[in-house]
């Protein structure tokens, strides 16, 4: 056990607080919870971060984009921003600001292995690429949750707002009841 202000905490507990920052008891559920997503909840993870794409380069631009849809309409809004802030950006900028950039990337990392599809046949084979752009959506709104979770407790600095994060975590918690 190791004394941090005062508190007793484990050698596991500070590892993860290194990897993943104070807020790692969320991350580590949204980590694990990824893991165990049923085809159902990666359909719907899918459907929400295709809705989320749609709302935010809605208006005249998304009569721009009829019949998209899945990973079409992910792709297709990749770049193209309405006039409001991306919370993706707002969450990056923020991360960069505390000194939580590193804790991102590597909540963000093992979130997306935790959620890819397991390749049953061999490395490099098409089956697997196939089912892994099948779950573009899946790992965007399990990522997004992640970073929620990595910057929770910063919530009401700068411009990482409650909206903000709302945002950030929505299609995950419209998807996973």
């Amino acid at each position: 056990m190791y004394g941090n202000a005062g508190l007793q905490q484990s050698e596991s507990e500070m590892h993860l607080e290194y990897l993943y920052g104070p807020q790692w008891r969320q991350v580590a559920y949204v980590v694990e919870r990824a893991g165990q997503l049923t085809a159902e909840e990666r359909e719907r993870l899918n459907a929400e971060a295709t809705r989320t794409v749609q709302a935010r380069i809605g208006g005249g631009e998304a009569g721009a984009m009829p019949g998209l849809g899945g990973l079409a309409a992910l792709l297709g809004g990749l770049g193209q921003q309405s006039g409001d802030p991306q919370p993706e950006r707002i969450a990056a900028e923020t991360a960069k600001e505390f000194g939580r950039s590193r804790n991102l990337q590597i909540a963000a990392m093992v979130a997306g292995q935790a959620v890819s599809p397991a390749q049953a046949a061999g490395a490099g084979d098409l089956a697997g690429l196939l089912a892994s752009l099948g779950s573009v959506g899946a790992i965007t709104a399990v990522n997004q949750a992640v970073n929620a979770a990595v910057l929770g407790d910063l919530v009401g600095q700068g411009r990482f707002t409650q909206d903000v994060y709302d945002a950030l975590v929505r299609p995950w918690r419209a998807a996973i009841a």
